[in-house]
């Protein structure tokens, strides 16, 4: 059975370690992540499902600028629960610290939603919403 290495060190110190870790947490930085992305590009799936699209709410511009997010929203399209649930998270910030889409992209992205949910009329209403959260 292998042993753990451990570093003697004092109570106190251990408590500042932890405490200033605590206290000084930062936000997780996920750009890096992004800019890892394997597709860069348009998937031939992606630029199959826009041109299906009906013409006003095509994302040409959401293509363009951010092709990852629009293979995104293709691979998730015929995943109703899932597409809106992206969709929405897309259009709406919901942590307060995004700094949202050129003005082109986010409107695509609304028309986009609305067409969505078009095709998948929900059989709630807000009314219902509010019954549940009582």
């Amino acid at each position: 059975m292998k042993s753990f290495d451990f570093e003697k060190i004092s109570v106190e110190d251990a408590r500042k370690a932890y405490d200033g870790e605590a206290k000084h947490a930062k936000k997780a930085d996920h750009t890096a992540e992004r800019a890892r992305d394997p597709s860069p590009v348009l998937q031939d799936t992606t630029v199959a499902w826009i041109a299906e699209l009906p013409i006003e709410v095509r994302p040409l511009a959401l293509a363009r600028q951010f092709p990852r997010i629009a293979n995104g929203i293709c691979d998730m399209w015929r995943r109703v629960a899932r597409c809106e649930e992206y969709l929405e998270a897309l259009v709406v910030d919901r942590r307060g610290d995004r700094g949202g889409f050129p003005a082109d992209v986010a409107q695509e992205l609304t028309a986009l939603k609305n067409f969505y949910a078009e095709l998948h009329p929900s059989d709630r209403s807000t009314w219902d919403l509010v019954e549940r959260s009582k």
